[in-house]
């Protein structure tokens, strides 16, 4: 009996550090907005990516793995300032530490999709 309530303490205190440390690591971060520039799809359930920018860090979550995938970054004078292809991938980091502070737009090229999105870097 004592073995099972001490299990049970355990479990009960691992998910509380838990949660509250997760909650603590996604306090600052915030969701970038995408639009598809793609003409509607008939599918059931779109899938639409999600884009969070923490600090300098723009993570994007493709919910699935797709075959190619490329990104660019745009400023607020449609400079370039960042473009990568990905093959085979769900999940993108890119580190945006060495630009000003300021608007830029974020597109996200996938196999019959293109995303775009705005989001502001507060360096």
């Amino acid at each position: 009996m004592k073995t099972k309530f001490l299990l049970l303490l355990l479990l009960t205190i691992l998910l509380q550090v838990n949660t509250s440390s997760f909650a603590r690591e996604m306090k600052s971060a915030r969701q970038i907005e995408l639009r598809t520039k793609t003409p509607a799809q008939h599918r059931s359930i779109p899938i639409t990516p999600a884009a969070f920018i923490e600090d300098a860090l723009v993570t994007i979550d493709l919910l699935s793995t797709v075959p190619t995938a490329t990104v660019v970054v745009k400023d607020a004078e449609g400079k370039v300032v960042y473009s990568s292809t990905e093959w085979n991938v769900d999940k993108i980091n890119i580190d945006l530490t060495s630009e000003q502070k300021g608007k830029y737009t974020l597109e996200i090229q996938l196999p019959t999709e293109v995303f775009s999105g705005e989001f502001e870097l507060e360096n």
